[in-house]
């Protein structure tokens, strides 16, 4: 399958809200996470857990507006671009832009780098 109808499903699958669903089946065992600022994340379940305590963290639905979407068949990249609002018991207001590379291997998420650049909330 190309790397943009395996990112349409797993989009579709996140709306749904099974996060762990979406660990399951979109991301290998092995995975390598890197968060501007942060260590590296090795393993679906430390990434997952990351993700769930952001989640649990949030006073409010976040917002996000997708800027852009960009697809690379032949190697195997997603990149998306997004901004994101939200308000969160630990880290407060936050404004910010998203830029995540994914690379795909047999379908599945097996290295992701995120790039944060945090805005002065409105």
């Amino acid at each position: 399958m190309d790397v943009r109808s395996n990112y349409s499903r797993l989009s579709a699958m996140q709306q749904t809200g099974d996060n762990d669903q979406v660990w399951q089946e979109f991301y290998t065992e092995d995975i390598v996470r890197r968060i501007s600022g942060l260590d590296p994340l090795v393993g679906r379940d430390a990434c997952r857990r990351q993700v769930q305590d952001f989640l649990d963290g949030l006073k409010a639905p976040q917002t996000i507006e997708q800027l852009t979407l960009a697809f690379d068949d032949e190697n195997k990249v997603s990149v998306i671009e997004y901004d994101q609002s939200f308000s969160h018991k630990t880290h407060g207001d936050i404004t910010q832009r998203i830029t995540m590379v994914q690379r795909w291997r047999e379908d599945q998420i097996y290295d992701e780098t995120i790039y944060v650049m945090r805005r002065d909330h409105d």
